[in-house]
């Protein structure tokens, strides 16, 4: 039987699919993994691994791993994982585009819904017994100018949510086609002008070298003093430090925050005391639908390349000129 593991213990449902071609193992959840040796000493035999954004798989740890064929990401594509040394070991790296989108775009949609409404500020207000007033008014999204970067699967989600809204769409995305624009019904800017004109501006891009600090301190000063900031992708694409001094000075009214550049984020994280943020701990994605949606993709790619076949939404198909035949 072959050895599978789970480094994402909370996702056991996966077991269910995979039990037919090997034995599941379970990482420790209360290990985020990000140590090589811990990762190493729970890896090492696996022919199999399914993962999320927990643990950091590095070179020498998948190196370390002499059976391992597939490491299978839940959710979008990883920034934790080193293609280029698992194409190296022959190791197939997937993951599951597009399961994540509904979630993550519904998740967008609920934090400016409750920064528009200034849930965060009403439930200070009423614990200190105050009540609505003359200088407490919240506002509606309907007709708002909001602009998303990356019109990926979630942004052009999010774009399909806000279409009732009647909303002005910007868009910033090099990389998005005429169709993909007219479909979501999105105007294409540059970013500094989707910046200074969005009165939300909502972040759905993937994190690279070109994206990392994409709304940085000089960004977040070109935003409306009224616009609100949402990131549902990932932490490192937001200067975490600027985005705590534009909220404190009031560069910005408000922020939705669901990523961070250190997670799981540390309980002292300035961001959680503020009163114009909605903070929520990369939750976007961990819904049961999702979450059954990405154990099914993965599972799939598992038994896949267990059984030798090829697997589905694989980022690095030259692994297969470094797989050692029998």
């Amino acid at each position: 039987m072959f050895d599978i593991v789970v480094v994402e213990s909370e996702v056991r449902d996966l077991h269910l699919l995979m039990n037919e071609v090997g034995r599941v193992r379970f990482g420790d959840p209360q290990k985020s993994y990000a140590d090589e040796e811990e990762l190493i000493s729970l890896i090492k035999d696996a022919d199999a691994v399914v993962c999320t954004a927990r643990g950091r798989f590095t070179g020498k740890v998948i190196s370390s791993a002499g059976n391992l064929k597939i490491i299978a990401k839940c959710g979008s594509a990883p920034n934790n994982i080193d293609i280029k040394t698992a194409t190296e070991c022959g190791v197939a790296v997937t993951y599951t585009p597009g399961a994540n989108r509904i979630s993550v775009a519904e998740h967008a949609l609920t934090l400016m819904m409750a920064l528009l409404k200034l849930l965060p500020q009403s439930a200070g207000r009423l614990r200190n017994g105050q009540w609505k007033g003359e200088d407490f008014q919240a506002a509606e999204l309907f007709g708002k100018t909001v602009g998303i970067i990356g019109l990926g699967q979630t942004g052009s989600a999010l774009a399909r949510l806000l279409s009732v809204f009647d909303v002005n769409l910007l868009c910033f995305d090099p990389y998005a086609g005429e169709k993909q624009l007219a479909e979501a019904g999105a105007k294409p800017v540059d970013l500094d002008t989707l910046l200074a004109v969005s009165d939300i501006v909502s972040i759905h891009c993937q994190l690279n070298d070109e994206t990392r600090h994409i709304v940085n301190r000089d960004r977040l000063g070109k935003m409306k003093k009224s616009a609100i900031l949402i990131n549902t992708a990932r932490g490192a694409l937001v200067d975490e430090d600027a985005l705590v001094e534009a909220l404190r000075d009031g560069w910005i009214m408000g922020a939705g925050i669901d990523v961070y550049g250190i997670e799981p984020a540390l309980k002292d994280n300035p961001l959680f005391y503020l009163d114009n943020v909605a903070a929520t701990p990369h939750l976007a994605g961990w819904t049961k639908e999702c979450l059954a949606r990405e154990s099914a993709g993965t599972s799939q790619a598992v038994i896949k390349m267990l059984k030798g076949q090829v697997p589905d939404n694989v980022l690095n198909p030259d692994y297969v000129k470094f797989v050692k035949r029998p």
